[in-house]
């Protein structure tokens, strides 16, 4: 292989290597820009706190990635580097696209609570509820969040406990026990997301 080969392959790996983050990392940028320029109303997730426990449910990510390992590494074994490669490129391109997809999707089922806020004065209110906090936890800042204060509710017309993490330091005094009252809107293709919360009165608790 000549030199200029060797430079044209070293600058497609690197290509493919930090490319596709690199564009994921613009995707987020761009998001948050257009967040930021149309001044979106906050809107923190209310997911469904899972029904099942035990092991499995922090074994599982760990056993599919070791599987995703050993076969990686059984099929260069036997097909050898050089033919798996392009299915790998392909594959790590894919990947970081589903990621920047699935950015893009949020961004636009967020987008419907904040179209919803601009006409709840001309058409029907956001929804309204209680809620009973039923634990209180901190959770620090990670890659995927800011931290906050992360609530198990017990949410007035929904069977399932609900989780929300609040960055708010209003959030570190509630207690298990306390009511809260919600205003909260359905997402534009899935999910709940509360849009407002207060601490609610002992007496409004009923």
């Amino acid at each position: 292989m000549t030199p200029a080969a060797t430079r044209r392959n070293s600058q497609r790996t690197a290509w493919l290597i930090f490319g596709p983050p690199a564009f994921m990392v613009a995707v987020g940028w761009l998001l948050q820009l257009a967040d930021d320029r149309q001044n979106a109303m906050q809107a923190l997730s209310l997911v469904p706190v899972s029904t099942t426990s035990g092991p499995m449910d922090l074994l599982w990510p760990v056993a599919v990635g070791l599987a995703v390992l050993v076969g990686a590494g059984l099929l260069v074994r036997r097909l050898g580097w050089r033919r798996v490669m392009p299915a790998i490129g392909a594959l790590w391109m894919l990947l970081w696209l589903a990621g920047s997809a699935a950015m893009v999707q949020r961004h636009v089922n967020r987008q419907g609570l904040f179209l919803q806020d601009m006409t709840a004065s001309v058409t029907a209110p956001l929804a309204r509820a209680t809620a009973r906090v039923v634990t209180v936890k901190f959770k620090p800042a990670s890659l995927r969040s800011l931290g906050g204060t992360e609530l198990v509710l017990q949410v007035s017309g929904l069977q399932i406990p609900q989780r929300l993490l609040i960055d708010d330091a209003r959030a570190a005094s509630l207690k298990p026990g306390d009511t809260l009252a919600l205003q909260f809107a359905p997402g534009r293709f899935s999910g709940l997301f509360v849009t407002g919360w207060q601490a609610a009165p002992a007496a409004d608790s009923h």
